[in-house]
């Protein structure tokens, strides 16, 4: 049979394969149970065999992402179990240097929409990409040299990070900026960069376009491993301690809900943002009711601080240039997650759109760590009241890089939700030649960081989190209220002469809620329902609780900061719109600015008793210590939602507790 027959009867097989999943028969195999389920690994081949069959895909084409495309948030709220309801998923796709932004219909096995992008660069495959610049700058002639001048005679143990340029004014094309290490004799890379040597790759092109050799520059050689069998010696562990259920966990998960104690939400992992919590209910008196209909991350801004050649252009957006979820690592058991946990897969498409799952992408589990919910001694009678906290966590763990970053989602009993940050992982780091602080005249090749070992400086560096958090307080129409606590003076009324009252703002409009924290003009955040009072007339509303918190103090009008422009305050709220999801952007690589928080929201659009979103921002200046080093110790940082005016007392009083006379 001629070669060309042979593909005919490929298209017509694939044809009807995809027929039939158009009548729903193989879809019926793995169908979603929840409008907000993510893709199954059956629908991720559906959705490729569309786009093959209707011409979307070629010889060559890249996928940078196919993910789902939530229904309307209408179809949401009305859906009930057992109704049907839309299925689409959303490609980002390359054929060469153009890019496809493709939405297809998986239920109807069709293409919905197609529309190629100009001057839009998507984020960086972390497979084709990565390893086509790795591969370019090792056979680079030029490169090599450089190399040689260093004093490294073979590309051997050689590690080459390519990172995203930003924008500085100039369109670039798709390029990266390529820096390497030493990785020979040792497992931590990251201690033994190759400084003032980076390379520029054009990624369409698939060349080295240019060498940037600023000089070389002394190789550090100080221990810089941290696994067990690198430390020597190890202290006496502490003594175990048994974690155990033994009537198993108290929560239950059915596909993607989670119902625990009074609560319910619905889960899945995006990969661009990592753990996207959905319709998270709570039942109060045998009423569900609603507090949150979506909560996730939205943007990660990491700015170095280094305004030297190899360092100037690191300033990753992290979840839009590399994407968080993509980079989950898998949970170690008794080390990520306690004994106790309930690991929950994922499953993602590689850069070739076929599907991979990630069995252990996140772990759901209870947590008692000794922690009171509530107490009180009463002196008169002797009598103490007290009861023991519980938490239920969901966990997810993303490695960028050389950093780590924990993602806690904490339910507790008294109907607050918290969200924990945490950072660990290695430094990034650069050479010098200078071995110690006194032998570096000025301190100038320090002036940007922290010597953490001979030869090396840590750079110093922000960290900025932006999380989208769509509050639904007992339905979706909402106000944002700003309690200012102000001082007053009592005027003769009484020996004091001054306090503080409450003075209560509604945010009419986009422009009104953007805040900052400040400590001498300290204020409440809450998102609250107009038209639902609790039993004592108050509006119901929860509270948006920050913790610790930092600001950029990068110059507003730099190329940089408007690209993170949503760094720029604490809290913005704007009218719910469900294409508005990216703090920086849908395109933040290269990006100009001319998208995300800073831009929607010059149109001051009206945010009163309507449907409202809040986003937080939460950061930290990392100023490096000789403590960060080789590792990191856990560093957490994070934000409450709280419950105010919104039950009729303590939800946590129907906690049992022992007898206090026993």
């Amino acid at each position: 049979m001629k070669p060309f027959l042979h593909l005919r009867l490929l298209n017509i097989l694939l044809s009807a394969v995809v027929s039939l999943m158009c009548w729903g028969l193989p879809y019926l195999a793995e169908a979603a149970e929840h409008p907000m389920d993510p893709l199954s690994k059956v629908e991720y081949e559906r959705a490729f065999a569309i786009l093959k069959e209707s011409g979307h895909i070629g010889a060559g084409t890249l996928f940078h992402q196919l993910s789902l495309l939530e229904p309307a948030k209408t179809e949401v709220l009305q859906w009930r179990k057992g109704d049907p309801f839309t299925r689409l998923a959303k490609a980002i796709i390359r054929q060469g240097s153009r890019t496809f932004e493709v939405v297809i219909d998986i239920r109807n096995g069709r293409v919905k929409a197609s529309q190629e992008l100009q001057g839009k660069q998507p984020g960086l495959l972390l497979s084709e990409e990565w390893w086509l610049a790795y591969r370019l700058v090792l056979a680079n002639r030029e490169w090599r040299e450089a190399l040689q001048r260093r004093g490294i005679a073979s590309v051997k143990g050689i590690v080459c990070i390519p990172y995203t340029v930003g924008y500085y004014g100039q369109p670039e094309g798709r390029q990266v900026k390529v820096v390497c290490y030493q990785s020979e004799g040792v497992a931590n890379y990251w201690g033994r960069p190759i400084e003032g040597l980076i390379a520029i790759v054009d990624l369409d092109k698939g060349a080295v376009v240019r060498v940037v050799d600023s000089g070389a520059v002394t190789l550090p050689s100080a221990a810089v491993d941290f696994a067990s069998a690198s430390v020597k010696p190890q202290r006496k562990a502490p003594h175990p301690i048994s974690l155990e259920q033994k009537q198993g966990p108290s929560f239950s998960v059915r596909g993607h809900i989670v119902e625990w104690q009074k609560w319910q939400f619905h889960w899945r992992i995006d990969p661009r943002v990592g753990p996207v919590i959905s319709l998270v209910r709570y039942q109060d008196q045998g009423r569900s009711r609603s507090i949150l209909y979506q909560g996730a991350l939205s943007e990660l801004f990491v700015p170095y601080m280094d305004p030297s050649s190899a360092w100037y252009f690191r300033t990753n957006l992290e979840a839009g240039e590399y994407g968080m979820g993509k980079l989950a690592v898998p949970l170690q058991p008794l080390q990520d997650c306690p004994s106790n946990a309930v690991f929950l897969k994922a499953v993602f498409v590689d850069d070739w759109g076929q599907p991979h799952e990630s069995q252990r992408a996140a772990c759901l589990f209870e947590r008692d760590a000794g922690d009171i919910a509530w107490r009180h001694y009463e002196s008169h009678s002797g009598r103490t009241e007290v009861r023991k906290r519980t938490d239920l966590v969901l966990r997810f763990i993303a490695a960028l890089g050389n950093y780590d970053y924990v993602f806690d989602w904490i339910f507790r009993l008294d109907g607050t939700l918290k969200v924990a940050v945490g950072s660990s992982g290695t430094l990034q780091v650069k050479a010098v030649n200078s071995r110690r602080a006194q032998d570096d005249e000025g301190g100038r090749e320090a002036r940007y960081g922290r010597r953490v070992a001979e030869h090396t400086v840590a750079v110093n560096h922000d960290h900025f989190f932006s999380f989208r958090l769509d509050l639904d307080v007992d339905g979706p129409t909402n106000s944002f209220v700003i309690d200012r606590l102000v001082p007053q003076t009592t005027s003769g009324q009484g020996p004091r002469s001054s306090l503080w009252v409450l003075d209560q703002v509604a945010a009419s409009r986009e422009q009104d809620a953007k805040l900052r924290i400040n400590i001498r003009k300290p204020a409440l955040w809450r998102v609250v329902n107009p038209a639902t009072t609790g039993p004592l007339g108050y509006p119901t509303s929860y509270q948006l609780k920050p913790g610790a918190n930092a600001l950029s103090l990068l110059e507003p009008d730099s190329f940089l900061q408007r690209r993170a422009s949503f760094t720029n305050y604490h809290v913005w709220v704007t009218p719910y719109d469900p294409l508005q999801r990216y703090a920086a952007g849908d395109y933040p690589n290269q990006g100009r600015g001319d998208d995300g928080l800073a831009h929607w929201t010059r149109h001051n659009r009206p945010i009163d008793s309507r449907d409202i979103v809040l986003w937080y921002t939460l950061g930290f200046h990392h100023v490096p210590r000789v403590e960060d080093w080789p590792v990191m110790p856990m560093v957490w940082h994070g934000f409450e939602l709280r419950p105010f005016n919104f039950f009729q007392n303590n939800p946590a009083l129907d906690l049992p507790g022992n007898d206090p006379t026993e």
